[in-house]
């Protein structure tokens, strides 16, 4: 695998399903980490400060795991995107990346807000035109 998606919210699935892909990259390859917050609206009962507080938390989370991971013989780069619904989000940009394969872990409790973990996945499944590899 050249390039692969990793959906990342600091979940213990998440962390499951970007130690499985860092076994399947190629050794020249490029792993993108994906970390995704909900825009604030009154359906989310998001408002700015709290959107604002996700959006760093989520940066943050990206670039430690990007710095434990240490030098590696793949490249690895994060991305905090903004969605309403994750699946069309992490189906989006690994068309736009035209990734091999979208790594997610099953499910999990999200660090970045109260996502049905599980059904994100299901939905990526279902609808992605790639790979998708759903980790335990």
């Amino acid at each position: 695998m050249k390039r692969v998606l990793v959906g990342f919210d600091g979940s213990e699935g998440a962390e499951n399903a970007l130690n499985k892909a860092m076994m399947m990259i190629d050794d020249d390859g490029e792993m993108i980490l994906l970390a995704i917050i909900p825009f604030p609206s009154d359906r989310n009962l998001l408002d700015q400060k709290t959107y604002e507080l996700l959006k760093m938390h989520a940066h943050t989370i990206i670039q430690n795991v990007i710095h434990d991971i240490g030098s590696h013989r793949l490249t690895i780069n994060g991305i905090v995107k903004e969605g309403e619904d994750i699946a069309a989000v992490i189906i989006d940009v690994a068309n736009e990346l035209h990734c091999d394969l979208i790594a997610l872990g099953s499910k999990g409790s999200s660090k970045l807000g109260k996502y049905p973990i599980g059904s994100v996945a299901n939905k990526v499944v279902q609808y992605a035109a790639k790979p998708v590899m759903i980790v335990r």
